[in-house]
């Protein structure tokens, strides 16, 4: 496990909490915290849209990619990217984000469900979780060879 993971979850999740914003992981690392095996890329989460403007000032030293509203690799979302101390952190904002189905190309609404968060352990740090079922769900539209493996993982789990 990566210690720049965890260097950058504490002080995200301080900043987070000190600023009383509702926040929940998703992506890979949320796939890793739910039992999946695969390195962690990029630390993904999702906070409610009018909350940005209490982070902004606390993020902009560590843009890479400004907040704006991005069409890419099968999302349709409003979200900004940093690097902090060598890790990257993609925050995205939960109202009006879509995905794109791999099998056919259509959008699909991707509705972040706070309080539907479970509280998991990462590296002795407490994170507020997409449920498994829910994970599984959005991997499966996108259907990228990281879900791919993320669900075969996940499927692993929850069926031992």
């Amino acid at each position: 496990m990566s210690n720049k993971v965890k260097v950058a979850l504490l002080w995200l999740k301080g900043l987070l909490e000190r600023e009383q914003v509702e926040f929940q992981i998703v992506g890979g690392l949320a796939a890793t915290i739910h039992g999946g095996c695969r390195d962690i890329a990029d630390i993904d989460l999702y906070i409610h849209n009018d909350n940005i403007s209490k982070l902004y000032p606390y993020l902009a030293p560590f843009i890479s990619k400004p907040l704006g509203h991005y069409v890419e690799y099968g999302w349709d979302l409003e979200y900004c990217q940093l690097v902090y101390q060598g890790q990257k952190i993609e925050i995205g904002l939960s109202q009006n984000t879509r995905i794109q189905s791999h099998q056919d190309a259509s959008w699909h609404p991707l509705e972040i469900h706070f309080y539907e968060s479970v509280y998991k352990d990462y590296q002795g740090i407490i994170l507020p979780v997409m449920p498994v079922h829910r994970l599984i769900d959005y991997k499966r539209i996108l259907g990228r060879e990281v879900d791919r493996l993320d669900i075969q993982d996940l499927t692993k789990q929850s069926a031992s």
